[in-house]
């Protein structure tokens, strides 16, 4: 049996009383996260101070046996913040300093609990960024994003999080603290255990601090088109990208989630002809000119498309005023009522046909869905609506199952950017090949064989 007691007066004895919570209503805060699902609490919340903090409190645990849940914003929506209830989480909220930024060498180093708008607000400073818009930023922490390797609108562009980790420094679950490679953007000296680490989802190491390679700013171009056939809208995407164009985000937002978000701004009536998606094609160079040229380029091939006029933004307020419809739309979703949220991504020659899948899908268990993604590099995010009753937990479960296997057979994963978390790993044990699997439980077991470390998240 847990002695909790014992347990909590060893911690507080570790990080400081302020620092262990307790109380149920405090504890309820750390609970959940943003997937509309179960609260589940732990025997209480740790929010070390630094590095050596956290490595006492892992070593602590590993001798114990009991499990950690790691912790940063908490703004996910696969449960992989969710603790065990025989368990602790560590929250990395205190470990909020942005320690450098390193113009010379254009590297950040901050700690794993900075938010990824404060770092951002802090670069923009210097004219330099964090390349990945990450919608969450304003909830999100640095550490998170590197552990789910997170993506964004510009992942079309820059790729995901993972394409800009230089080094991290991780405490292992017997309490060691490692540095995962050096400072520098080439390095070819054995295994490369940083990337092993991003994406990892908790499960191998806690990371405390991340060096990120950062980029100049650029000028912005921010073009809306509505489109009154969706086929139509998959259609200018291919031609697009076979007329040698590219651009830095290509978002999509489907008939439901248009005529959603369209309702909760009260802005009904916007568009005139009849709309079955909206895209958003945002391009950037180190010129205003220069994106009006990457502009006219496409203008004339929207018109094949759609009848509809695009709307062009380059200020910021105007830019900003176009994306609202894009970034409100989890609001409005969470508006509406309880949703499973699905984030699986195919090649880019088969979203119409992913598509045309997800929509078949979800009608035959006549549930009410909507689709929003990074069109460009084939990730959909699918927010599924509870509207079954008694009959939610079988039916979402047999919907996912269907969606997620049809993703794989055409090619793509059951997660492009979310993570696995809790909520699908079974899925994920079922879908992934068991070699693969198998590989990866045993890398767990060389960096955990206690398995403390985040044990809810990836494996059965």
């Amino acid at each position: 049996m847990i002695d909790s007691k014992n347990i909590v007066s060893d911690l507080i004895a570790i990080v400081g009383v302020r620092d262990v919570v307790c109380q149920e209503e405090k504890l309820y805060h750390y609970a959940r996260d943003h997937s509309t699902q179960e609260n589940t609490f732990p025997i209480c919340v740790v929010r070390p101070n630094t590095t050596k903090e956290v490595a006492e409190v892992v070593r602590y645990c590993n001798e114990k046996k009991l499990d950690i849940t790691v912790r940063g914003g908490g703004s996910g929506v696969s449960g992989g913040c969710i603790s065990s209830e025989k368990g602790i989480i560590l929250s990395t909220e205190k470990l909020n300093k942005i320690i450098s930024v390193d113009v010379i060498n254009r590297l950040a180093i901050v700690e794993s609990g900075v938010m990824t708008q404060q770092l951002q607000d802090e670069l923009l400073i210097k004219n330099l960024m964090f390349p990945q818009n990450i919608s969450s930023a304003s909830l999100s922490y640095i550490g998170g994003n590197v552990a789910i390797s997170s993506g964004s609108p510009k992942s079309l562009k820059y790729g995901t999080t993972k394409n800009y980790v230089i080094n991290l420094e991780v405490v292992l679950p017997d309490g060691q603290i490692i540095w995962t490679g050096k400072n520098v953007e080439k390095n070819a000296t054995g295994y490369n255990l940083t990337q092993l680490f991003v994406g990892s989802e908790g499960t191998l190491g806690i990371i405390t601090k991340v060096v990120l390679k950062i980029v100049p700013v650029q000028k912005e171009l921010l073009m809306m088109v509505p489109f009154e056939k969706s086929e139509k809208l998959f259609g200018f995407v291919e031609e697009f990208f076979q007329q040698g164009l590219n651009a830095t985000s290509l978002e999509f937002l489907d008939k439901n989630g248009s005529k959603l978000v369209l309702d909760y701004l009260d802005e009904k009536d916007k568009f005139t002809l009849p709309l079955s998606g909206l895209l958003w094609i945002e391009f950037e160079s180190p010129t205003d000119e220069e994106n009006i040229k990457k502009a006219e380029k496409v203008y004339g091939l929207i018109a094949n498309y759609t009848e509809n006029d695009p709307m062009i933004a380059q200020s910021d307020k105007d830019i900003a005023s176009l994306w609202k419809y894009r970034k409100k739309i989890g609001e409005a979703a969470i508006n509406l009522g309880v949703f499973k949220d699905l984030d699986i991504v195919v090649p880019r020659d088969k979203i119409a046909l992913m598509f045309a899948e997800i929509k078949a899908i979800c009608t035959s268990f006549k549930l009410d869905f909507i689709v929003v993604g990074h069109i460009g590099n084939g990730n959909f995010h699918i927010n599924v609506f509870n509207n079954k009753e008694q009959e939610w937990e079988d039916v979402i479960s047999k919907c996912t199952q269907l969606i997620f296997k049809k993703s794989i057979e055409l090619g793509g994963e059951i997660s492009g950017e979310h993570g696995i978390g809790r909520y699908n790993r079974s899925f994920f044990n079922q879908l992934t090949p068991k070699t693969n699997t198998a590989l990866m439980s045993a890398i767990k077991k060389v960096f955990d064989p206690n398995n403390i470390l985040n044990n809810n998240n990836l494996f059965n």
